[in-house]
């Protein structure tokens, strides 16, 4: 494997301190889920933005991997933004994210999170820059 290079478990099973689980990804769309909990919950006693914000992004960054990935490239958020349009108290968010355009060195990309009844509760944008791994220097 490629130096870099990371790899998600299977779908289903929790990923990183967050928790996010991928439940469904296919070329240029990405699916991701986060069970709310109350440790994440800023001083008013909503869920904290940068956590909905790491989902978002999560789910936009898998979405544009899947297209450049298969051609050795790797893809980072340059710009991201968010718009923040109900409070989260309990429950699972869904953020489900497409890619708009995806050139050879851009990509823009958009999602959403949804309530469990599909209400929703932010929305975000994003460019993501995408990058050609640089050959290892030789040994020599």
């Amino acid at each position: 494997m490629a130096t870099g290079v990371t790899t998600l478990p299977a779908p289903g099973t929790p990923v990183g301190p967050l928790g996010f689980v991928q439940r469904a990804s296919a070329p240029g769309t990405a699916t991701w889920d986060y069970d709310v909990k109350p440790e994440h919950f800023n001083p008013n006693g909503v869920l904290h933005g940068g956590v909905v914000m790491a989902l978002l992004d999560t789910a936009m960054g898998q979405a544009v991997a899947s297209l450049v990935a298969p051609e050795g490239a790797f893809n980072a958020s340059a710009q991201m933004n968010v718009h923040f349009l109900e409070p989260i108290r309990a429950g699972r968010i869904t953020a489900r994210a497409e890619v708009r355009k995806c050139g050879k060195r851009l990509a823009v990309v958009e999602a959403e999170a949804t309530d469990e009844h599909g209400a929703v509760m932010a929305v975000a944008s994003a460019t993501h820059a995408i990058l050609r791994r640089k050959p290892e220097p030789s040994a020599s």
